[in-house]
């Protein structure tokens, strides 16, 4: 057989040129001393083989030795398998290439600016002409983990559309494995992929990839149809994850984008309610001859249910209050602000603390209807004498510092209010002079804690009793003051309130407010 014939493309692959073939017969048959050919792979003697698949037969002329033979088509093999792995390299490396490129574009044009439903049906057309398929679509679960096309490329779904229970996405969705069927001919009828196909599938071969972000999957890329009927193949399968993951991220990006727009958008209502609910606070001037008041109120949180009230009263004296809504926060503030509005119009028909502690008790009743919410408070009703009557609906204990440093405490009253819609209230009594310090607060001073140990009422006290000589300004600043030092840099974990009187003579006060926001 001549080297022409020997060396025919047909019998070699299409990466080994007839001429560099021939010239390695040429070159190893001078080492031989005889002249090489190629024979078909039927003929008697030494194999050529690439990849486990025998290509031609190796012949000699005048005939050479078997064993010498047998190993010059051993290194003709090597030879024609290098161009083959040199080929698939190359091939392997222009595909890889072509997906790392399609993988970054993807990853620039994926952004969390936009939907989740935006962000799909930027991806599927690429995802379509990259793979040459007729149909594809993408799903996204929904709250209730219904699956919902959110874009789609051929056939009959809609974004929008809620996919039927029971199909091949929903069946991927639900194990978080892939689906690759190279021919839905081949499955059995007892296939739980078979039984997951839809009737109107109409389809050869098909892929189902789940979507996953943040560890949790959130939807399927499914493609199916493919052009020329050619199949799916594990590269596929690969290639349409490695996309799935950059969908999952960029899912998780608008997620986060969205709860960062929804953070900022709850952080200005938060602040604004914080200045409606600190507009609420009493502001003065009272223009109450003969005390000295002053009133300061932290919330925990942006908002809260602690406040406090200062009305002057017609005949002269006044009114003051401290009151705390059960919890703190948004919930605990709208229960606080209803009731400020209707305390203020209790105290302004100037009746017995028993009295305006049943309507406030009454009115709380109402508005808190079956939330679990109740509020406690003191009302103190002083007159111009100093002479005080006053009753607790449940709060910590009103006391006195006198002038000699005795202290005295004031608790009677009944139950919070909310709780119970008949309530009766006992009312104690008491008289202040010039100089003594009459001091209400709130639970979220006493029980402010620095991990270790609560500041306590007793706490309260100590402090108040250093600073009892001050004016009721630089009484209630120091009391926050020594709340504060006892955290020891801890946050608070309730609102708190502190209200300071004391008679003075000679002052008549504009009922300043101190309200010091906090984080």
């Amino acid at each position: 057989m001549t080297n022409e014939a020997a060396t025919s493309p047909v019998m070699l692959p299409v990466e080994v040129p007839a001429n560099e073939a021939a010239s390695w017969l040429r070159s190893l048959g001078t080492v031989l001393g005889a002249e090489l050919s190629l024979a078909p792979p039927s003929a008697e003697g030494p194999k050529i083989e690439a990849n486990g698949e025998v290509l031609a037969t190796l012949v000699s002329a005048p005939r050479v030795a078997n064993e010498r033979l047998t190993e010059t088509a051993g290194l003709v093999s090597r030879l024609v398998e290098d161009r083959v792995v040199r080929r698939d390299l190359v091939a392997q490396m222009a595909r890889l290439w072509k997906e790392q490129n399609f993988l970054t574009t993807v990853a620039t044009a994926l952004t969390a600016q936009s939907t989740p439903e935006e962000t799909a049906q930027r991806l599927l057309p690429r995802v379509t002409k990259l793979l040459a398929v007729q149909r594809a679509s993408i799903v996204l679960a929904r709250a209730d983990r219904r699956l919902v096309v959110a874009a789609a490329n051929g056939g009959t779904s809609q974004p929008g559309m809620v996919l039927p229970e029971g199909g091949i996405a929903e069946q991927v969705f639900q194990t978080g494995e892939a689906i690759l069927v190279e021919n839905t001919t081949r499955l059995g009828e007892d296939s739980s992929v078979f039984k997951s196909l839809h009737r109107d599938a109409r389809t050869n071969s098909f892929l189902s990839v789940p979507i996953v972000s943040n560890g949790t999957c959130v939807g399927v890329i499914n493609v199916t149809d493919r052009a020329a009927g050619k199949s799916f193949s594990a590269e596929d399968q690969k290639l349409v994850t490695a996309i799935a993951a950059q969908l999952g991220i960029a899912l998780a990006n608008v997620h986060l984008l969205e709860e960062a727009r929804r953070s900022e958008a709850l952080k200005r209502e938060l602040d604004l309610a914080s200045k409606i609910q600190r507009s609420l606070l009493p502001k003065g001037p009272f223009r109450v001859t003969g005390f000295d008041v002053f009133g300061r109120c932290e919330a925990a949180t942006y908002v809260g249910g602690d406040s406090f009230e200062i009305a002057a009263r017609p005949g002269g004296g006044l009114w003051a209050a401290v009151f705390d809504v059960s919890g703190h926060g948004v919930s605990a503030a709208l229960l606080m602000a209803s009731a400020r509005m209707s305390l203020r119009g209790i105290l302004s028909a100037d009746e017995s603390p028993a009295e305006a502690a049943r309507a406030l008790n009454e009115q709380v009743v109402r508005d808190a209807g079956d939330t679990g919410l109740f509020l406690t408070a003191v009302l103190a009703r002083i007159e111009p004498s100093g002479h005080v009557r006053l009753t607790s609906l449940g709060h910590p204990p009103v006391f006195v510092v006198r002038t000699d440093g005795r202290v005295e405490s004031f608790e009677k009253g009944g139950a919070p209010a909310g709780i119970v819609d008949d309530e009766v209230y006992e009312e104690e009594e008491l008289d202040l002079g010039p100089g003594d310090l009459l001091v209400q607060y709130s639970d979220g001073a006493s029980e402010a804690s620095d991990g270790a140990s609560m500041f306590g009422e007793d706490g309260v006290v100590a402090a108040a009793t250093r600073i009892a000589s001050r004016s009721a300004e630089e009484a209630a600043n120091g009391l926050f003051e020594a709340v504060y030092d006892h955290l020891k840099g801890r946050p608070v974990n309730d609102d708190i309130t502190v209200l300071c009187l004391k008679p003075d003579a000679t002052r008549v006060s504009e009922g300043r407010l101190g309200v010091v926001p906090r984080g």
